[in-house]
Order: structure tokens, then sequence, then C-alpha cells
């Protein structure tokens, strides 16, 4: 089977079969719905996991999204609450030390080199934050999310209608939100069907 992925919406037959590989015909090893779901306990619990359930496995309920959105949105806030942090600091340290240079006057050539680095890394810092009102935007970057995992292509338009955002504000920060949780989500998932197919093969040869 080139996706074994695909397993995990076969879990109901009482045996699933999966092909030693291409052009082995029907000689692959014979897989249960236990394999299968031991394979999958395998994968250790989180967005990841959570993903391969909802994308690959039999009837998705709402439980299944849920789970999806809140792993979606702790992993936006924590992202946005960490770039936050980072610009504070680069601006509390860039204050500091340019009230210190102004107490003591210090208007050396080195000194003024070193404000310059912190203030353009309290710039930077600052083009890094994650728009305001992040919470407020999260179950339609959610949808965008989900969407795309499953498959959707849409334009920044499209994804700007979609969250009730012109599409200039989509481009100018949200479209960073978006293309940042995408590649966290695309790697979750990528990682844990690593692992899935890992132990898929192990519960092969053991059997």
């Amino acid at each position: 089977m080139s996706d074994v992925r695909e397993l995990l919406a076969r879990l109901n037959p009482t045996t699933i079969r999966m092909d030693a590989g291409a052009g082995s015909g029907s000689g692959g090893d014979a897989l249960t719905n236990i394999d299968v779901a031991g394979a999958l306990g395998m994968v250790p619990a989180g967005l990841g996991r959570d993903l391969l359930e909802l994308l690959y496995g039999p009837d998705p309920s709402r439980a299944d999204i849920v789970r999806v959105f809140h792993g979606i949105t702790r992993l936006a806030l924590e992202e946005r609450n960490l770039r936050s942090r980072c610009f504070i600091d680069a601006k509390t340290l860039w204050g500091i030390k340019d009230c210190i240079a102004r107490f003591e006057r210090d208007q050396s050539e080195q000194t003024r080199r070193d404000l310059g680095v912190l203030k353009a890394r309290t710039a930077v810092a600052r083009e890094q934050l994650f728009p305001e009102r992040l919470e407020e935007r999260m179950p339609q970057i959610a949808a965008v999310a989900i969407g795309y995992m499953k498959g959707e292509r849409l334009s920044n338009r499209e994804r700007a209608a979609a969250m009730g955002v012109s599409e200039s504000a989509y481009r100018q920060g949200w479209s960073d939100v978006v293309d940042w949780l995408l590649t966290q989500m695309v790697e979750a998932e990528q990682d844990a069907a690593r692992v899935f197919s890992r132990s898929l093969r192990e519960e092969g040869a053991a059997g």
C-alpha cells in the first residue's frame, strides 16, 4: 500500500491486507484491525495523532474535530505568547541600554552601534508578532487550516473571505499565522504517520 494512513479508514474489516510493495501483488502480511489499532496506539497523543484520526479515520466525529481545534488553538496561542515575550524582552533591553547611555551621556561609536543593533532586533521582533485579537479569529483560522489538511487549496482572497477580513488585512498579518500553523500541522501529521507506519511494520514482523 502506497500510503499506510489509508488503513485507518479500514479498521472495521476483520482482516486488512497491506501490500509488501509495488508489484508485490497480494503477498503482503495480513494485518488485523487489532494490529492497526495497536499501531495507532503507539503514536504519541497530541495534534499529530488527532490529525491522523480526523483525516483518515472511519467516520470522524465532532469530538475528533474538537480535539484538533483545541490542539490548533493551544499551538497558535502559545506561539503568540512566545513572540510577544521575545518582543517585550528585546524592547526592554534596548530601553535599558538607551537610558543608561543617556544618563551617562555616552555617545561613543561603540554605544551607538550597540543601540543600533538592539533597536534593529526590537524591530524584527515587532514584525514577527501575531495580530491582536487572535483568540477571536481562531475558529475561522482552524477551519481554513483543517480544510487545507483535507486537500482544500484556497487563494489568499478566499482565505480572507473565509476569515471575514479583507485580502489586504490577511496578507499584512493573518497570512503569517495561517502559514506558520499549517507548517506545524503538516509536520505533526507527518511525524505521527511515520510512527504509525513503523509500528505497522513491527506488528507485521511480529506476526
